[in-house]
């Protein structure tokens, strides 16, 4: 199983923190061992607007317990957050339970949902469903169930990337009005409860 760790931080200094992840931060968690990390901005996000979030992948949940004591143990890790003025405000944990394309662009959008407990060959079929409806507007899509997240624990919440949210949010409002899609989801007692559009900054 593969895992996705998510934090969220404040961070006064957006450009500095930006140079510090391009220049070492990134790497850093690789050769802890994830296999990915990327940074985002929330643009459209409620009360997160303009909080950055830092989304990792781990192999197992024992490699995302570990990495954050050894992120902060980094000498040159914890000069930066210190100048760019960087504060934790919340960590999670998700289980990662599909992929479809490529999780590469410059915008994304994060959707998410409550609905009944689905079984691996539901959560293969509704990931073939969603990325044929979406495809045409975005580079890729992952979908995962927040295993540690406070009370957001249990929802379902899936990451869209993209090139242009105009393109996402069109081919998006197309799923959304297709019957299918919409029979499939009313059948799982789906129900959206959020969406956070942000930019991918590294």
């Amino acid at each position: 199983m593969a895992y996705m760790s998510g934090l969220i931080l404040r961070v006064a200094d957006v450009d500095r923190f930006v140079a510090g992840w391009n220049d070492f931060g990134k790497q850093q968690f690789l050769d802890l061992g994830a296999t990915s990390a990327r940074i985002s901005q929330s643009v459209f996000a409620g009360e997160d607007a303009g909080n950055i979030g830092l989304a990792s992948e781990w192999d197992s949940i024992d490699a995302a317990m570990e990495h954050p004591a050894a992120v902060r143990s980094n000498p040159e890790t914890a000069e930066m957050m210190k100048a760019a003025g960087v504060e934790t405000l919340r960590r999670s944990l998700l289980l990662v339970q599909g992929t479809r394309g490529s999780l590469e662009g410059k915008y994304g959008s994060l959707l998410v949902g409550t609905g009944d407990p689905a079984t691996p060959e539901q959560l293969e079929a509704n990931a073939d469903a969603f990325w044929g409806q979406m495809q045409d507007g975005t580079n890729g899509i992952q979908w995962h169930q927040a295993v540690a997240a406070g009370p957001m624990t249990g929802a379902y919440i899936t990451m869209t990337l993209c090139d242009s949210v105009d393109q996402l949010m069109a081919s998006s409002q197309r799923m959304f009005a297709n019957p299918e899609i919409q029979q499939m989801m009313a059948s799982q007692n789906f129900q959206l409860t959020g969406r956070n559009l942000f930019k991918v900054l590294g």
